[in-house]
């Protein structure tokens, strides 16, 4: 059986991690047996979230992960898209993960409301003295990165109008479909899911996340994830 590593729930979220998020979903999509088991970025084989074990295999980075069980099990959610299919779904993972993943990410860690929320929970089991300064030196780290890949030089009005377009984009993408291609889910859904769910479900607000909730298609098509995939999960966000 396959174990998956990642950190404890949090926020009514499947993972407070939409890498995390992407690939427990898919698993649940391919019915993959899995024991979930808490970790630590730095205990991984990449120094990131999520990894997993399979017998004497380790592997990180959620995509790798996916094309491995993949390769190994068959392409059970993508075997059916054409080639064609198969590149607008590519296009639509990078929009996700390259763009709106990273203006969620900068409502947690360099807006202070959002960081004094993600914060508490993150160290909630770190011990007093350690608090005085971890939490500050891991924010900065943060930031620097999320200054480095580009989206913390904008002024907030900047990174809601893009996180606006890029949702716009989505709704558009999936119009009244149940997934967006078609009745059944695929691994593009899994990654859609991880960061759109978490920016709409989780308590950092922002101008993207309202524009988020504002989609009915997006709010219906997250919903209808969450209850199929994760019903099992007792704390739920209104």
């Amino acid at each position: 059986m396959i174990k998956l590593y990642q950190p404890k729930r949090a926020f009514g979220l499947p993972n407070p991690s939409a890498f995390c998020v992407k690939l427990e979903t898919y698993l649940r999509m391919t019915d993959t047996d899995y024991e979930l088991l808490i970790g630590q970025p730095n205990k991984g084989p990449k120094g990131k979230i999520p990894w997993i074990e399979d017998g004497d295999l380790r592997l990180g980075d959620s995509e790798l992960i996916i094309q491995y069980l993949k390769s190994k099990d068959g392409n059970k959610l993508d075997g059916r898209l054409s080639k064609e299919e198969a590149a607008q779904g590519h296009a639509i993972r990078k929009l996700a993960e390259e763009s709106l993943y990273f203006i969620s990410s900068h409502s947690k860690w360099a807006v202070d409301t959002g960081f004094a929320i993600y914060s508490a929970e993150l160290f909630a089991d770190m011990p007093a003295i350690i608090k005085l300064f971890v939490p500050s030196l891991v924010r900065k780290r943060a930031v620097a990165s999320l200054h480095a890949q580009g989206i913390a030089r904008h002024s907030q009005e900047e990174i809601d109008d893009i996180g606006s377009r890029d949702v716009e984009a989505l709704s558009a993408l999936l119009g009244d479909k149940k997934f967006f291609f078609g009745e059944t889910p695929t691994s593009i859904d899994a990654s859609v899911f991880g960061v759109l769910g978490n920016l709409m479900d989780g308590p950092f607000e922002s101008g993207t996340r309202t524009a988020a909730v504002s989609k009915p298609n997006l709010r219906g098509y997250i919903t209808n994830i969450r209850e199929t995939y994760f019903a099992d999960l007792t704390e739920t966000k209104d």
